[in-house]
């Protein structure tokens, strides 16, 4: 008589075996690799696969999220500074006079990403900093990180309700926000 425990295999387990098989356990591995009754959906992840791996719009990318439920493509946007002006003598004159009355002194820079879905602020004090994450969607952004460039520091954020305090000076010249 076979003790062998029956392994049971999922749709999800044979999406993870494509595209994160560091998140499934050698067993349901080595079932699926054996297994030739999952030779064609695993056929079919791995081109889709391939094909995400391609440059698709974001549009695609959603499309393919709605479709297949396990499917959560790491989104990697970038920010970069944005870049303000001054228009009149009268504008530079009123931004000197606040700048004198700022005790500590105050600078802030302004990140956005290309559709300008997203806008980060930094401000400056004299020796802290605080970055400020907004949706211009207006929702709440979860679970996600930022990645400032070129110091390469990385902060993970839960949600954007709360800034980020770092204890030293930062000055970015872009950040990049990774949502999982």
């Amino acid at each position: 008589m076979n003790n062998k425990k029956k392994i049971i295999i999922e749709e999800q387990d044979i999406f993870n075996y494509v595209f994160f098989p560091q998140n499934l356990s050698s067993e349901k591995q080595s079932e699926i690799e054996l297994d030739q009754n999952f030779n064609e959906a695993v056929e079919f992840y791995k081109q889709l696969k391939a094909n995400s791996e391609k440059s698709l719009s974001e549009n695609i990318r959603k499309k393919i999220a709605e479709k297949i439920p396990a499917y959560r493509p790491l989104e990697v946007i970038e920010l970069f500074p944005l870049q303000e002006h001054l228009n009149s003598n009268q504008s530079r004159k009123n931004l000197a006079a606040a700048e004198k009355i700022l005790t500590p002194k105050i600078t802030t820079k302004t990140f956005v990403d290309n559709i300008k879905e997203y806008l980060i602020k930094v401000l400056n004090f004299s020796n802290e900093t605080k970055i400020f994450i907004f949706s211009t969607k207006d929702e709440v952004v979860r679970n996600f990180d930022i990645y400032i460039l070129p110091q390469n520091l990385k902060y993970h954020f839960e949600d954007n309700l709360e800034p980020l305090i770092i204890n030293a000076l930062i000055e970015p010249e872009k950040i990049q926000l990774k949502l999982t």
